[in-house]
Formats: structure tokens, sequence, C-alpha cells
């Protein structure tokens, strides 16, 4: 990310919550932000009538993910509106709001009515666009008019979107991620007279040519994407990747300058901001005092004993994480160093994921099928090797077992970003646990001094891993440190800073 003097990241200090809310108010004043995303920020939990005679406040849970939960707290500072697919019952629009913060928002829920019109946006997103994108080939399955229910998918969040923007005076419009790629397309045409800025984000990789082209609809994706006047990507190469797209799939309807593209009299700027984590949170909930206890019994309920070192893994059961490449690196580590066997375990945090698709639900079957073929082969003193939890751990649990754990092992095959990497970071203040992070993960890029492995390599990763949990404690928690510095100067909050200061700055280049 080219960064410019006074850019958020060139400060001393880390970037905070209420920096970020102050910088905006800066720059957009009073208006308010409009946020699209696939999924909803906060799920509606039904209360028994006994809960509702004491408490008739709605209840409401709050799913894992750093970037949703840093945009709700952003909204519950400036105000706002949030549109995403409708995934639990509760009133529409749900206004959120929480009663020490100063402001509140509306969450719009999107109901694709037709069962042919969602089953045909599903698929063109997850079992299209996903694979592909993650250079998956041979899991792709879809039917014919996917594409047109996608497309029709997002022209309702446009329509939504469009009648709030008609009645509300927004700042800026955010949408996110590869399920919503044309919405701004259908959107931009309704908005007479000067329309707020549009910024995108493509949360996860822009593909190599070989495997865009198995896109049929490649050029409409590029074209819907370009409808914004920002557009951001989590590292360079898949920045340079989608402007070598655009000036392939598109000729002499655009010109490229560097990061800017010039097409249909307009300037989009293509950016890589690289999302971070909050590392104040996650250390905190890690060294909070009933931390250790959450930790131990949580470690205990599993089956673990909490005194015997073990690994840990936190995934969605996706084929992009490597789950299988992972117990092939577990067991040539057994197999090479035997003194680890008995010794060493390993904890995957592993929930199940689009369990209605039959490419997921059958990788997620060939898991628990090789999981339980390594704890056959070495299980020692009536101790399993590998255990699976197969359901998300809140994070006031999950922070100190990452700080307890002698290691994360995060083996993604291809991966965005992966937060999960500088989650485990934060928790290592003064700590000697160890990332162990695939090379294929775009955290690799920022993090150069942790300890890459290459999950293809399974002999490779085993000895990494070996050498590096038997290093002194002085060494693993100096290059910690080193990481954590990383981590913090550019957090959540500083990824936000730079995009909101950049699509307002392109704006009034534009």
């Amino acid at each position: 990310m080219t960064q410019r003097s006074d850019s958020p990241s060139s400060r001393s200090r880390p970037s905070t919550a209420l920096g970020v809310s102050a910088l905006y108010r800066r720059l957009f004043g009073a208006s308010q932000i409009l946020v699209a995303t696939h999924r909803e920020p906060v799920v509606w939990v039904e209360r028994s009538p006994e809960e509702t005679r004491k408490n008739p406040a709605p209840r409401l849970r709050y799913p894992a993910g750093g970037v949703s939960q840093s945009l709700h707290r952003l909204l519950l500072q400036t105000g706002g509106d949030w549109v995403a697919l409708r995934s639990s019952p509760g009133p529409d629009p749900l206004t959120v709001s929480i009663s020490d913060q100063p402001a509140s928002y509306d969450l719009h829920r999107i109901s694709l009515g037709d069962p042919e019109v969602s089953s045909g946006y599903q698929r063109f997103a997850n079992d299209l666009l996903w694979p592909l994108f993650h250079e998956e080939p041979g899991r792709v399955l879809t039917a014919p008019g996917d594409f047109e229910d996608y497309d029709h998918a997002n022209g309702l969040f446009a329509d939504r979107m469009a009648t709030l923007l008609a009645s509300k005076h927004n700042g800026v419009v955010f949408i996110h991620d590869y399920q919503l790629a044309l919405v701004a397309r259908h959107l931009r045409p309704r908005l007479p007279g000067n329309p707020p800025p549009f910024a995108f984000f493509w949360h996860i990789p822009w593909p190599r040519r070989s495997f865009l082209q198995e896109v049929p609809e490649r050029a409409e994706i590029v074209r819907g994407l370009l409808e914004h006047d920002l557009l951001g990507f989590q590292t360079p190469l898949y920045r340079d990747r989608f402007l070598e797209s655009a000036a392939e799939l598109l000729g002499e309807e655009i010109r490229v300058r560097r990061q800017t593209v010039h097409w249909k009299g307009r300037r989009i700027h293509v950016g890589d901001y690289p999302i971070g984590v909050d590392p104040g949170r996650f250390e905190s909930l890690a060294q909070s005092p009933e931390g250790p206890t959450l930790a131990r019994n949580f470690l205990r309920a599993a089956g673990m004993d909490p005194d015997i070192p073990f690994l840990i893994s936190v995934d969605r059961m996706d084929y992009t994480k490597g789950f299988l490449k992972r117990l092939a690196i577990l067991e040539t580590l057994f197999h090479r160093y035997p003194e680890h066997a008995g010794s060493l375990r390993l904890l995957q945090i592993a929930p199940p994921t689009r369990t209605t698709h039959l490419p997921y639900r059958s990788y997620q079957e060939r898991v628990r099928q090789a999981v339980k073929e390594t704890n056959a082969r070495w299980t020692r003193d009536g101790q399993a090797p590998v255990v699976t939890i197969e359901e998300t751990v809140d994070h006031r649990t999950l922070a100190p077992l990452y700080r307890l754990a002698a290691g994360a092992l995060v083996t993604s095959t291809n991966d965005g970003m992966n937060l999960v990497a500088k989650e485990y970071l934060s928790t290592q203040k003064d700590a000697g646990g160890t990332l162990f992070l695939s090379r294929y993960a775009g955290a690799a890029h920022g993090l150069r001094d942790a300890v890459l492995i290459d999950p293809y390599d399974p002999e490779g990763a085993a000895h990494i891993i070996h050498r590096t949990l038997g290093e002194p404690l002085a060494i693993r928690s100096g290059r910690n440190r080193i990481l954590r510095e990383e981590i913090s100067r550019h957090n959540i909050y500083e990824w936000m800073e730079s995009i909101l200061t950049e699509v307002h700055d392109a704006r009034n280049r534009g």
C-alpha cells in the first residue's frame, strides 16, 4: 500500500476505534455510512416467553469476524445503515444499539424469496467464484442460470440501498466481497446527481489468469467492480492481478495508469489494504484473570490434558484451509521425530461451513475420516493426538487458548489474508508460542519475520516445526516481539482509516 507522510500508518501510535470515528467525522461530517455485506453483523436470538417477560430487549449474538465487528463498532460511533442477507429472525429493519455507545444503526435484511434464485446465487458465489478464485477448479459446481440469479440477488441489494440513499444523506457506501460484486452496477444508475463515494473491498485472492478464464462472466465481474470509486485488495499481488485482468478483458474500454483505472469518464483508485485485527482486545482477553481457567477447563472438557503441549488451528472447515495437508504434516512430524508422539497434540477449532453444498460436505467427511486414521495410528496412553471441535469458540475462551498453545498451525493453500495468524500473535506478549504460517496466506506478505511453512511439503514443514519448537524461549519471544509490532502498527483501525481517507481523496480527485 502506498503510504503518504500524513497517512495513518506513519504515526507512532496505533490507530484506535475512537480515532477512526474522529477521522470519519472530519472527512464526511455528520453524514452516515452505508455498509453492505453478504452476512449479518449480528444475529437475532429468539428468547423464550419467560426470558421475554424478564427482559423484552432483543437478544443479539455477535459472530466472530474482525472486519464485520470493527465496522459494527464504527457505526455505533457514527450511526448509519447496514444491508445484509437475512440469516436470523427478528424485525426488518433491526435497530442495533448498545447502552454505552453514542449512536445506533439499522440493519436491513434482504430475503431472496424464490428458493431457486437463492440456490443459484449461492452456487455462483460459493461453488464457482470461491473455488476458482482460490484456484481449486475441481470443486466447481454450477447450473444454467446461476449468473442470472446472482445478478438478480445483487440487484435486490441495490434496490434496498437505493431506497435508503434516497431518504438519507450518506457520506460513503462501503460494499464487501465476492458475493456482492455487481451491486454497484445496479445501484449507480439509480442515483441521480452526485451520489456518495462507493468503496468496495475484495476479501479473497484475485487468481491467476488461467483460473479467471474459467469464469464465463469474468468481464462482467470486472465491470461491476469498476463501478466503485475505490477498489481494495489484501495484497499488492492481488491488486496487480486485478489491474492486469481489467486491462486484458476490457481492452480499449479502459486506461490503466499505475493504481488508477480510467473508465466511462471516471477514475477508480485500486489499492492494497491488508486487513488487521484489534491486537489490544485479544491481548486483554488472553491475559484476563479468568482466561487461564477458561482455557484449561475447555481443554479438559475436550479430553485434553492442559499440561501437555499442543498446537492450535482455527478455521472454518473449508478445503482452502488445508486440513488434509495439516494432518499430513502432523503424521510426518510423528514419523520423523517420534519424540513428539504422545507429547504434542493438535487442537482444531473447525466449525463446518456451507453444509448444504455437496463439495463441502464431501470434504468435511474426508477430514473427519483422516482424523480418525491419524488418531488410530498415533494415540499414546489414551491421548489422541488430534482433537477437533466443530463449533465456534467465544473469543473470551479462544484468546487464552491461543496464549496457552505452543504454536498456531496455519496451513491454508490459498487465503486472502488469514486473521487467525494475527489474532494468535496478539496473545503472545512476553510468550514463546510460534506462528507456523502458510506461505500461501495473504498474511505472509506482511509478516515477513514469521516462521513460514509450505503445506504442500509435509517433510519440510515437519522439520521446521520440530526445529522451531526446540528453540530457546528468548529467540521465540524475540521473534514475536517483532511480529507484534507489525500487527499493532497495521491494525484493523489503521485499515479502516486508510480506506476512508483514500475514498475521500479519490472522490475529490475525480
